[in-house]
This record gives structure tokens, C-alpha cells and sequence, in this order.
């Protein structure tokens, strides 16, 4: 009897458990599909249903708080209803309700959205994209998705999204916030390089992304080139090769059009890519084309250049610049020239010699975007020059081949030119022929590295130059070349300096105060990038005070020193600042200076702590004082006192031009007197002298960084090679030849 009644138990147990078990599977598996976490059309999750209602006059915040009540994760029809009368629209927006509990399937709430949209979305901000789905990288902000359009910013989990998946999501202010659908239609990923085959996948290069595809059934010959690859239903069901293409060197570039030499100007993609086919095969960007020294292949589809191919390094051989008018200006109403031999011109397709001394107007022929004209002697020995409608020259001779484009604020001027030939007329432009030969050799190889560096950079590319011919980069052929100057170039040929295996921004500048500085006086970090810009003394005997003190830095102006650029008038210096009418005048200068380097002026309120975005409230100018000195006595942060805040000026160019904003006259040592608006260093002193003015007691002329060109001369006199001068200035350089191949 006993055994019967423990057998009965243990047969309930066993019953009770099965039930259990089975409970927790039907539970579960009603859990799993709806898991909020992943796609699906038959439910939309609340986090989602919250990001689609962004455009609404309610903050997320509130429709966090809205949700945090609903007992599902997924939007019910209960929950929709609340929602409508939420937004006051539950009488305008119907829908075909069902269970209140019931979850609301995607497409309902796709219909639902977009009578909200109609109803609430006056701005039409809302908008719908299919895109298809690259790839994507969590943030911990916002995640991004890579897509074959561009990439995309959301807030929705990334689970959300399958690669390869075509998606046709919501879109707000340029971010995602929803899906409305999985699309079955076709996607194509334009001018992709593809490049290998392995294991039926291929591989390929695209927008950033190094990616790999299943090959399924594509049947074409799949070999490294430019394509557009058609997707569908996550996969590759077509490839379309481009094969037309125009081969020659980049000379201009900018957000439409490519110039191709021999070839002008065709629009381009937006965004145009770029692959480096040599060596390792990876994605580059227009700027490591260098303009006029790289042969490139570009791939063109249609009427456009569709990516570009860099198939070799590049030759660094010639140099293209900027040729600013008289005002100092890049564009021109017009522009004459005439050349002292035989010339040929050619506008687009237009070719013909031109006489020598013949006087030929470029506006004539340039009319417009898409023409450049091209003027260039028939041999290397011919000179042109700028001149007036009478043809009276207004320039020195210019070797090589001038270029005009037309824009719509005028007409530029470059001139393209062989490296070398550039420095025979920077050097006599930027240093006196009558200088040491040594300190001539050391600007040439000064000049040729800094010249180099810009070359890659091509900061104005967008005008067809790598660099302009005044001082913002090396002041060029305002002095015509002269023996001296093409002597040193020649001696020092292909000269340049290299630190740490690359070579070096060579900045160079007149005068010390007897000491150079570090790049902390343009506000930037000391490191490995810049460790050979080192502080240097200039003086036969150093100063054994502390320059960074304000009392040592006085007391060295004055002292009895002398050094290698001592006898320079610029040595030392000494003017009064009056500012007391000057207070629009500064403003003005800190806004213009703030749009250029925002962590270089720092507003602050009447606290002089609290950050604040502007000075326009900050009334009259009080005092003027500085706040921190380098080690070498160059002023590193100035202090501005208003009635109502206060700001701070850092950077060497900012603080010579506010304090040159109140100054009048300055006088140098050897009692010469002139009228400037720019201070000529940071080196200075700023006494209040209590009627509302300031002695300015300084030395030196330029930024005071890299190379003094007339410290350089004094160390040549003192028997010092161009070498041992350029080590002198210049921390842990190396001399190297750059290749440079003529062209």
C-alpha cells in the first residue's frame, strides 16, 4: 500500500514538472519571437516607435517617460491608442484596431506614422532613403551605419540592421530613426576597386571600407579594377566593370571639376575616390595627388570622372604657384602678358605661336570654369612676364608656363615651374644676394624642404597651385635671380632636410631677439612631430637669468649683449600702445582671429572662469597685460581686461596684432622710426605706464621659430658651413637628396 501511494507521487511529481517544463517553452518561446532587440514585421519595438517620434514637439526624455509604463517592449495596440491621444490627434489619425494587448504590426504602424507625418510633420523633416547596409561601428554617442550612399548616424541598437541587408529607413535631420521596411529591390554600390578573388569571395576597396563578398554565381572576369556592384536580397547578382579612361597629371581640383593636363576640366562624382594601385592596393584621397608631379589614371563613366587611380609614386619636380595681384588679392579683373621669345598659347583645343614681345590679353580668352588658358616659351630659357594693356612689364621675368583660370570673382594667375628654378628666385626674394655665401646655400636647402612639404599639401588646389608667392607660405620673385642665388641653389641641389625620416617645415624668419623659440608660440603641443623646432641662443654668451619672468626678460632687453644677429636694427626695438580708442578695434581683430583658431582666443565672463562664446557684451577695453612667457621670453597667452569679461590671446600672430592694433610708431636701436600695425614679435614687454598707455619693449623681427636668416649670415661670418648653420637651428636634422627629375 505504501508503495502504491509513493508511486502515485512520484507519477504527479514527474506530471507537475512536464507541465513546468512545457511552460517555460511556450514561455520562451513567446519571449523569443519577440525579441525587441532584432528586426521583424510583426511587431516595432517602443525604443524605436520613441527614436520615430523625434519630430515631435515632445523630448525623448518625456517619451521615456511615456513608455517606461508599458508592460511589452513592443509597441501594442493599447499603447498606440495612448500614444495618438498623447499627440491630440486620436480623433484626426485612425487605424483598424485590434486587441489592445495585441502587438501592432510594422506595416500598421508604418500607415499610422505616416498620417502622423501628414498631420504633424509640417516642415516635411521626416523623410524615407533605401539604403544598403555596409557595415556600422558602435559609438558610445551615436552608432554609425556605413551604407552605399553615406553614412548614417542612429540611436536605434545595431542589431537592428544585417549587412548586406537593403533597408528603407526614416530618416531625421540626416540621421536614422527607424526602418520601415526590408526592401527586395536592387542596390548598387558605385566605383568600388575590386581587388582579389579567393575561395569564391571577392574582395574590395569602398568608401573607407575594406570589405569581402560571396562571388555566388557571378560569371564575369573578375579582375582589379573599377566597378558598380548590384546587390539584391543580400547578394551580389551583378558586376559593371569601367574601362574608359584618361591618363595624365592633376592640376586642379575642387567640390565639380578635375583638370587633367592635356586633357582640361570634367566634372567629377561627389566624393570621388581615390586607390593607390602600386604596392599595397588601398584607399586614398585627392589630397595625396600631388598636383603636377604624379601620373594618375582616371576612370570615367558617363560624362564624369568617377575615381581616380595613383598607379605611381610621385616625381616632386615642379612647383605651381599662386601669383596674388597687386592689392595682394588671389583674383584679377584681368591680365595681360608678353614674353621675350617665341611663345606658344593654347586655350582648351585653341593652339598658336605667339610673337616674341607680342602683348597677349588672357581675358580674351578665357570666358569661362571649364577653359584654361596657357601661355610657355619655346624654350626653357624664355622669360614672360606680367605687364599693363600697353605691355609695359610689371614684374620680373617668370620662367616656366603660366596658367589663367577664370572664376567667378576674377581671373587667377599660376605659374607652374621646375622646383629648382622656383628657388633660384626665393632665395634672392627671401634673403639678400649680398649675404654670405654659406647663409644663402642654408636658406636655398630651408627654402627647397619647406617648398617640398607644401608641394603635398597643395593647400590651394582648388586654384590649380600648391602655394601663393607672398609670405603666408616663401616670398617668391619679388627680387629677380641673380648670380649668388642661382650659385647657392646649384651647390646645394635637391638639398633637403629630414627628421625622423620626413622632411621637415623649415619656417625661417628675419631677426632674433637673440634667442629663437618652439612651435608653443603658435599654441600647439610640443612632440616627436615638431622635436626639431628647438629653442636656441643666438647670443656669444647666454643669459643666465630665466626668460619666462617678467623682471629677467626686462632686464635682458637691456642688457649689453652681442650675437650673431646683434648688429641687425631689428635686434631690439621700443614703442608706446594706446588703447583707450582701440576697444571695436581689438574686438574686431579677436573675432576675425577666433573664426581662424578658436582654441587660440578664449572668452571669459566677469569671473574671469566661466567660458562664454563671445565679446560683444563685454564693454570697454581696461588693461592689457601678459599672463605666461616661454622659456625663451616669446609671450605665450596675453590678458585682455573688459569692463563686463575678459579674454585671453594666445598664438605669436594673434598677440603682435592686438598689441600692434594701439601702436603708432616704433623705434629701433639704430634710432630709425616707423609706423606699424603689427607688433614685429611676440618677444616684448607690456608695461602700463598709468595714463592708460603701454611701453612695448621687445626684439626680433618675425615669429621668432626655425632658422633667423640674419643669425644665419652672422654664423656664415663667423666661418660656419650651410650645414653646420642648419644644425645649428635645427634639432637632430639629417641632409638628404631628393630625387628630382626635370620635367
Amino acid at each position: 500500500m505504501k508503495n502504491r501511494k509513493l508511486d502515485s507521487l512520484y507519477k504527479l511529481t514527474l506530471l507537475l514538472f512536464l507541465i513546468l517544463i512545457l511552460g517555460m517553452l511556450i514561455f520562451f518561446r513567446g519571449r523569443s519571437s519577440y525579441d525587441v532587440s532584432v528586426y521583424s514585421e510583426k511587431y516595432v519595438s517602443n525604443e524605436e516607435v520613441k527614436s520615430q517620434l523625434s519630430f515631435t514637439v515632445y523630448s525623448q526624455d518625456e517619451w521615456t517617460q511615456f513608455f517606461s509604463g508599458r508592460r511589452k517592449g513592443y509597441l501594442t495596440g493599447e499603447t498606440l491608442s495612448l500614444l495618438l491621444e498623447k499627440l491630440g490627434v486620436d480623433g484626426h489619425v485612425e487605424w483598424e484596431e485590434k486587441s489592445g494587448k495585441k502587438a501592432v504590426l510594422r506595416s500598421e504602424w508604418n500607415e499610422v506614422y505616416q498620417k502622423l507625418l501628414d498631420f504633424l510633420d509640417y516642415e516635411k523633416k521626416v523623410t524615407k532613403e533605401t539604403v544598403l547596409i555596409l557595415d556600422w561601428m558602435e559609438s558610445e554617442q551615436e552608432n554609425v551605419l556605413f551604407t552605399n550612399k553615406e553614412d548614417i548616424y542612429t540611436s536605434l541598437p545595431l542589431s537592428l540592421f544585417d549587412q548586406w541587408e537593403a533597408c528603407e529607413l526614416y530618416l531625421f535631420d540626416g540621421a536614422c530613426i527607424g526602418i520601415a521596411k526590408i526592401s527586395e529591390e536592387a542596390c548598387r554600390i558605385e566605383n568600388v576597386y575590386l581587388n582579389k578573388k579567393q575561395e569564391e569571395r571577392i574582395g574590395f576597396l569602398y568608401d573607407g571600407g575594406e570589405y569581402e563578398l560571396a562571388a555566388g554565381d557571378i560569371e564575369v572576369e573578375l579582375t582589379e579594377g573599377v566597378c558598380d556592384f548590384v546587390l539584391k536580397n543580400g547578394k551580389l547578382v551583378q558586376i559593371f566593370r569601367k574601362m574608359d579612361s584618361i591618363q595624365g597629371k592633376l592640376l586642379s581640383y575642387d567640390s565639380e571639376y578635375i583638370e587633367i593636363e592635356n586633357y582640361g576640366k570634367i566634372k567629377h562624382t561627389k566624393n570621388l575616390p581615390v586607390y593607390q594601385t602600386f604596392g599595397e592596393i588601398t584607399e586614398k584621397s585627392v589630397s595625396d595627388v600631388v598636383l603636377g608631379n604624379m601620373e594618375a589614371e582616371y576612370i570615367v563613366g558617363g560624362d564624369e570622372v568617377c575615381a581616380l587611380l595613383i598607379k605611381t609614386p610621385p616625381e616632386i619636380a615642379r612647383v605651381r604657384v599662386l601669383l596674388l595681384s597687386s592689392e595682394g588679392t588671389r583674383f584679377r579683373g584681368n591680365v595681360w602678358f608678353r614674353c621675350d621669345e617665341n611663345a606658344i598659347f593654347s586655350n582648351g583645343s585653341e593652339t598658336q605661336t605667339l610673337s616674341a614681345g607680342a602683348v597677349i590679353c588672357a581675358g580674351d580668352y578665357v570666358s569661362d570654369r571649364e577653359t584654361t588658358f596657357r601661355i610657355k616659351p619655346e624654350t626653357e630659357n624664355g622669360l614672360i612676364y606680367l605687364c599693363n594693356e600697353a605691355g609695359e612689364a610689371v614684374s620680373n621675368g617668370y620662367s616656366g608656363t603660366m596658367e589663367v583660370r577664370r572664376y567667378e570673382e576674377g581671373c587667377t594667375v599660376v605659374n607652374d615651374v621646375s622646383l629648382e628654378t622656383y628657388l633660384y628666385s626665393v632665395v634672392p626674394s627671401e634673403m639678400p644676394s649680398s649675404y654670405e655665401t654659406e647663409a644663402l646655400k642654408a636658406q636655398a636647402v630651408c627654402a627647397r624642404s619647406y617648398a617640398y612639404i607644401q608641394i603635398l599639401r597643395a593647400d590651394l588646389k582648388e586654384y590649380g597651385a600648391h602655394i601663393n608667392d607672398s609670405t603666408s607660405y616663401q616670398v617668391y620673385n619679388k627680387s629677380a635671380k641673380t648670380e649668388a642665388s642661382v650659385n647657392a641653389v646649384n651647390q646645394t641641389a635637391g638639398l633637403i632636410m629630414t627628421y625622423q625620416g620626413n622632411v621637415i617645415e623649415a619656417y625661417y624668419f628675419s631677426t632674433s631677439m637673440g634667442y629663437t623659440d618652439t612651435a608653443r608660440v603658435w599654441n600647439v603641443e610640443l612632440s616627436d612631430a615638431n622635436g626639431y623646432l628647438k629653442s636656441v641662443c643666438l647670443n656669444k654668451e647666454p643669459y643666465a637669468g630665466n626668460l619666462s619672468e617678467e623682471a629677467s626678460f626686462k632686464e635682458y632687453l637691456h642688457a649689453d649683449v652681442t650675437g650673431y644677429d646683434s648688429d641687425i636694427m631689428f635686434y631690439r626695438w621700443q614703442g608706446n600702445a594706446d588703447f583707450r580708442e582701440k576697444t571695436e578695434a581689438v574686438k574686431e581683430i579677436l573675432r576675425a582671429r577666433r573664426q581662424v583658431s578658436e582654441k587660440s582666443i578664449l572668452y571669459f565672463g566677469a569671473d574671469n572662469e566661466t567660458a562664454v562664446d563671445n565679446c560683444d557684451d563685454f564693454g570697454k577695453l581696461i588693461t592689457v597685460s601678459v599672463k605666461e612667457r616661454s622659456e625663451a621670453g616669446s609671450i605665450l597667452a596675453l590678458h585682455l581686461a573688459f569692463e563686463y569679461g575678459n579674454a585671453e590671446v594666445r598664438s605669436e600672430y594673434n598677440i603682435r596684432s592686438v598689441l600692434g592694433c594701439g601702436l603708432k610708431t616704433l623705434k629701433f636701436m639704430n634710432g630709425e622710426e616707423r609706423e606699424m600695425t603689427l607688433l614685429p614679435s611676440a618677444f616684448c614687454t607690456v608695461e602700463a605706464l598709468g595714463d592708460g598707455t603701454y611701453l612695448l619693449d621687445g626684439g626680433g623681427y618675425g615669429h621668432g621659430i626655425g632658422m633667423s636668416q640674419n643669425g644665419a649670415n652672422g654664423l656664415a661670418k663667423e666661418g660656419y658651413s650651410y650645414d653646420n648653420i642648419l644644425r645649428y637651428f635645427y634639432n637632430d636634422i639629417e641632409l638628404e637628396t631628393l630625387h628630382i627629375e626635370e620635367q
